[in-house]
């Protein structure tokens, strides 16, 4: 009778340890549908690199200070290769065009400071693009 018992727990455990994995899948999937909701639109270019703003990202949050998601894909200059891709997610003042990096590639950066974009093309073009509906 024990080992019959013992059968019967191992049988359970497996089917809980397949029942954990199936929901773990169904939920990284849903993570995979709502990532699908971004709207990248190329704000700019240049031999260096790609600038695209997802237009779905952007939000209000104060009196001309938006929010937004941009991603930013660093190519080679000579076979336009791409070499590496950052996601932001940034706020900027559209009154004063400075900008602050609050978030790069997920990880937080709770020293953000606004900056100047100093004539960087594809900064300059990302606050121009997103702050012109605000």
């Amino acid at each position: 009778m024990h080992k019959k018992n013992q059968q019967i727990k191992n049988i359970l455990e497996q089917l809980f340890n397949i029942l954990v994995l199936i929901l773990i899948i169904l939920f990284y999937r849903i993570n995979i549908v709502y990532a699908g909701n971004n709207n990248w639109v190329e704000v700019s270019k240049m031999p260096e690199g790609i600038q695209y703003l997802d237009r779905n990202s952007i939000e209000i949050k104060g009196e001309g200070i938006i929010e937004l998601t941009t991603k930013y894909i660093r190519t080679n200059s000579k076979t336009s290769k791409k070499l590496e891709e950052n996601i932001y997610i940034m706020k900027i003042n559209c009154l004063t065009n400075k900008f602050k990096d609050i978030s790069v590639n997920g990880k937080k950066n709770l020293n953000a400071k606004w900056e100047d974009p100093n004539g960087d093309k594809l900064l300059d073009d990302v606050i121009s693009d997103s702050c012109e509906n605000v």
